[in-house]
């Protein structure tokens, strides 16, 4: 057998154990458990309260998102209560039909049938694909309706009948209500069926028109709501796309390594070998093969554009690693892990790698065993001093008679809001951000707070009128200051309407 990065590739050799599907499936059982654990511990990071706020009235749309994240958190909610542990149910469970859908699309377009729990194991021990599913964000559900669509379309690779070219478009219909990013999915898709002969001659028939129509269909709520609001969220992810075409080739490089970390880096690399034409033996079909290649490389061709002028976020990938895990697993099905070759050494230690990546990663985010990086730590600044920030704010608030708080910022606006939920708590500014909750904010008067980052003096004494500085409050963690905010009292007389500013 010659090495798959060589010049030809013979029948699937002998796994080690730890892939094998038993204990891939309780390694895949522990990392559930392991996101249920940061689900009930770690506090809220803000863009997750902010979309706990949109669960508490449900809307086929709003500015940021399309609305599958609010959904989920509702049901959350209502199975385990409005707590962090709660609000993150449905995305940690996601990933046990996730895990499955990659697991079964490996078994159908890769020839050993042990490539399943390769795949689905490899899916769940990336960074991105293990949090991604362990926080209450839009891509929870974008990455599970992504792997309803990779496996929907792998039964069409063999199975070419009707009821998969609807189901492909259910799921691209779901996906699309989760995050617009899977847009860029669905070209793959319509990329591999204009690539794959048999697929391109069903284009006569009205089976994948079926598909697109049953797509439109299932977004048409979002898409209805985006109508009868000036297309604000398609206006706000959309400019994304147009926004700085001035040449910045060093966020290419930025993307390409988050990706490394995201991925893990071996599972990066096999992934990269997997979806090479020496790795085309492994796959059971070249449809397969090309199947995988078009999902994950057309939308990372526009990645790679994208990046050339502007910073790719590591997260938007997200909907990839369902297929790129699938990848991974053919590399690793044809390379054999026995001997002493750098590349049988590299894939033995590519589960036990990867695995002490995310064990490390959860444990961290959990417990945070340390403040030396301090606010440099993306965990330590996102997730921690919310609440004590929050109790001295209240604090203020009480002892100078406030009776509401106005912020001019989305992230602790959120995270006030859910920790003081018997305070009004307002956004001065984006009204729009809130046009859901039907609640107008000239219902303010009387004395009040206003918390902002920087001072503000005259700018608030020119909207209020006499303000007064009640001092300065610091979210901190453990000794580590991690941003100050200055707390102003204000007065609106009653009847005075409070003005909305674009600040």
């Amino acid at each position: 057998m010659s090495d798959p990065v060589g010049q030809s590739v013979a029948t699937p050799i002998a796994l080690p154990r730890i892939e094998r599907w038993p204990l891939a499936l309780s390694l895949i059982a522990a990392t559930i458990l392991a996101r249920l654990a940061i689900a009930a511990l770690v506090p809220l990071v803000p863009d997750e309260a902010y979309y706990a706020l949109w669960s508490t009235r449900l809307a086929a749309g709003y500015l940021d998102h399309p609305p599958m994240i609010a959904w989920f958190i509702r049901g959350g909610t209502m199975i385990a209560g409005d707590t962090a542990f709660g609000v993150r149910l449905l995305p940690v469970l996601s990933a046990i039909p996730a895990s499955f859908f990659v697991w079964r699309a490996a078994g159908l377009l890769l020839a050993d049938r042990r490539a399943g729990p390769i795949a689905a194991l490899l899916f769940n021990l990336t960074l991105l694909g293990f949090f991604g599913l362990a926080v209450a964000t839009p891509d929870a559900p974008l990455i599970l309706f992504s792997a309803a669509t990779l496996y929907c379309a792998a039964w069409l690779v063999d199975h070419d009948r009707p009821v998969w070219w609807l189901a492909v478009g259910a799921a691209t219909g779901l996906a699309l209500l989760s995050k617009y990013s899977a847009a860029f999915l669905a070209a793959g898709f319509g990329v591999a069926v204009l690539l794959l002969p048999q697929w391109r001659r069903r284009l006569l028939g009205p089976w994948p028109w079926a598909a697109l129509a049953v797509a439109i269909l299932v977004f048409a709520p979002n898409l209805i709501w985006n109508a009868t609001h000036g297309w604000e969220t398609v206006a706000k992810q959309g400019g994304r796309t147009t926004e700085n075409w001035q040449f910045e080739p060093q966020f290419l490089a930025e993307f390409f390594g988050a990706q490394l970390g995201l991925a893990t880096p071996l599972i990066f690399l096999f992934g990269v070998i997997g979806l090479s034409p020496r790795c085309r033996p492994a796959w059971r079909s070249p449809m397969g093969w090309r199947l995988i290649l078009a999902l994950v490389l057309v939308p990372t061709a526009y990645f790679i554009f994208h990046a050339l002028r502007s910073r790719v976020e590591g997260n938007w990938t997200g909907f990839l690693y369902p297929a790129f895990a699938v990848a991974a697993a053919a590399a690793l099905t044809v390379i054999p892990a026995e001997g002493r070759s750098l590349m049988a050494r590299l894939r033995r230690a590519t589960v036990p790698v990867a695995l002490g990546f995310v064990a490390f990663a959860a444990l961290y985010a959990t417990v945070v065993p340390t403040t030396a990086l301090g606010t440099r730590d993306p965990i330590l600044r996102l997730t921690r001093g919310w609440g004590g920030l929050a109790s001295d704010i209240d604090t203020i608030r009480r002892a100078s008679g406030a009776t509401y708080i106005l912020t001019l910022d989305y992230q602790l606006n959120a995270e006030l809001a859910r920790l003081l939920p018997d305070v009004p708590v307002m956004q001065l500014n984006e009204p729009e951000r809130y046009a859901f909750l039907d609640r107008p904010v000239d219902h303010t008067t009387g004395t009040g707070l206003v918390v902002t980052r920087d001072p503000m003096d005259a700018w608030l004494k020119s909207v209020f009128g006499p303000v007064e500085t009640l001092g300065t409050v610091t979210r901190q963690f453990r000794g580590v200051a991690i941003a100050d905010y200055i707390v102003y009292r204000i007065e609106r007389p009653a009847g005075q309407p409070l003005p909305v500013v674009s600040e």
